[in-house]
């Protein structure tokens, strides 16, 4: 939970993410349970974070970049052995270097820590440390040994940053409330975050991962400009200083070195991150500067520019002229299901369903694992009528739905396709309680609720969902009264 880093420029609405976790970890449970927390208890508290995560920030929800964020996460994630939770990896479309993680197993990264990254062990070597937060239970332990801000403390915060949801509340009551607290709690987040880079860089090294990477990515923070700015209160940074994790990291690496049968067995393709790059670039970056950057690369002869290239087009709403540059990436990467998955869907948007139908199997070929290939496949079976095909596909990457919604929109629309309505308005509803559309996904949860009497299970789920959607309607109708028109 603990950020990477905080600007001047961004602290507020970066501060309130950190300090509605603190919040929800004290306030939403009463004090005497502080002691210790069920699993779902922490999964409930996580869900509570999304939504305020939602709330405040915008998410990118490309198919391809997310789908490899969670396929490295997954990586690392495998080397844990036994775990409770099952993460869900999120990239927020913020510029901002920054990364964290909150109870019941969420990451969050910032495009703009991705943009700085130069090798997949990079964003590896973060999510080990964000994961390590995370099994080492530190925001628990915090509140077992009392180092949190205290419920007077929080109930200042709370009035001053989360009423109505607003994220122009006073910096100053903010810093304020915080301050007196931070003494105590600064010392321990130290010690949590020497334990977590000592746990993730173990997680790396079994992945596979040059250790070497968790060094570079906080070198490459270190440099970074706007760390030296004076004017952000040392209170406010929850990680100790760079410099010194980088020297006993560094130190970790030559140990790591040292010992015979130590060293960390390399993970074959890491190819695709200059790839997933330039989809980040493409996607979010000024269009100008994007294509002058592509065309570049283009006449390196580099593959990467190429596609970029092409995502931009489609970007643009241009599949035409996509096209020709996809596939010019696909012949010279042709073992990338990154490039496969944009090219199948360059053809799904020209039309050309069989084209797509076929670039996309090869695409799950090389990579089973893929949910967006999954995805987009499901659409062009859809659209060529092989319905029960196209539900298959859905359903195996039901998981990945609250990293990627429109699996829940796809799952409910073609479910009521094949006349299964009582599972289609669940998995609407799903999808817009995601997109925190309280009234669509109080009317669709209200509807499977009656409907699914096969599916006792789906219709106990759908009962639950549906009075917690029917309480944030009625917040939201109230909020909107007090804020007037």
């Amino acid at each position: 939970m603990l950020s990477f880093f905080l600007s001047e420029k961004r602290k507020t609405p970066i501060l309130l993410i950190t300090v509605a976790c603190f919040l929800a970890a004290t306030i939403l449970l009463p004090f005497s349970q502080c002691r210790a927390f069920t699993l779902s208890e922490e999964q409930e508290l996580g869900r509570k974070i999304l939504e305020q995560v939602r709330r405040q920030m915008s998410l990118v929800e490309d198919g391809e970049i997310i789908t490899y964020v969670q396929s490295v996460g997954n990586r690392i994630v495998k080397q844990l052995g036994t775990t409770s939770y099952q993460y869900q990896f999120f990239v927020i479309d913020e510029a901002v270097p920054n990364a964290f993680a909150v109870p019941g197993g969420y990451i969050f990264i910032h495009r703009g820590l991705i943009e700085l990254m130069k090798s997949e062990g990079e964003l590896a070597g973060t999510i080990s440390h964000e994961l390590a937060h995370v099994q080492a239970h530190h925001i628990e332990r915090n509140m077992k040994e009392g180092t949190l801000l205290t419920i007077a403390t929080l109930a200042g915060i709370l009035a001053g940053v989360l009423v109505g949801g607003k994220t122009d509340a006073s910096p100053a009551l903010m810093m304020g409330s915080i301050a007196g607290a931070q003494s105590a709690q600064l010392k321990f987040s130290r010690e949590n975050e020497e334990e977590a880079d000592q746990l993730g860089f173990r997680y790396l090294c079994a992945a596979g991962y040059p250790p070497e990477a968790m060094v570079s990515v906080m070198q490459r923070l270190n440099q970074a400009k706007w760390l030296s700015n004076s004017r952000v209160p040392s209170y406010l940074l929850t990680h100790p200083a760079l410099s010194e994790r980088i020297q006993y990291l560094g130190d970790l690496v030559q140990k790591q070195k040292g010992v015979p049968g130590k060293t960390c067995t390399p993970i074959k393709n890491q190819g695709d991150f200059p790839i997933m790059q330039a989809a980040l670039v493409a996607e979010y970056s000024d269009p100008q500067m994007a294509e002058e950057r592509f065309q570049a690369a283009i006449r390196q002869g580099d593959a990467v520019g190429e596609y970029g290239l092409g995502r931009l087009y489609l970007r643009q709403g241009k599949p035409a002229e996509a096209l020709p540059h996809l596939q010019a990436a696909a012949r010279k990467e042709a073992a990338s299901p990154f490039i496969l998955s944009t090219l199948g869907a360059a053809y799904y948007r020209q039309g050309n369903l069989s084209e797509a139908r076929k670039v996309l199997q090869s695409a799950l070929v090389l990579d089973p694992s893929a949910s967006v290939v999954h995805y987009r496949l499901a659409l062009a079976l859809q659209e060529m009528g092989l319905k029960e095909e196209a539900l298959q596909h859905l359903q195996q990457i039901e998981g990945f739905s609250p990293s990627f919604p429109d699996i829940d929109y796809r799952l409910g629309v073609v479910l009521g396709q094949i006349n299964r309505v009582g599972l289609a308005h669940y998995y609407l509803g799903r999808f817009y309680e995601h997109k925190q559309d309280w009234k669509l996904a109080f009317f669709h949860y209200n509807k499977a609720k009656d409907l699914l009497q096969d599916a006792p299970q789906k219709r106990e789920e759908a009962k639950q969902r549906l009075k917690e959607v029917e309480k944030k309607k009625k917040d939201a109708y109230w909020e909107k009264l007090r804020n007037g028109p």
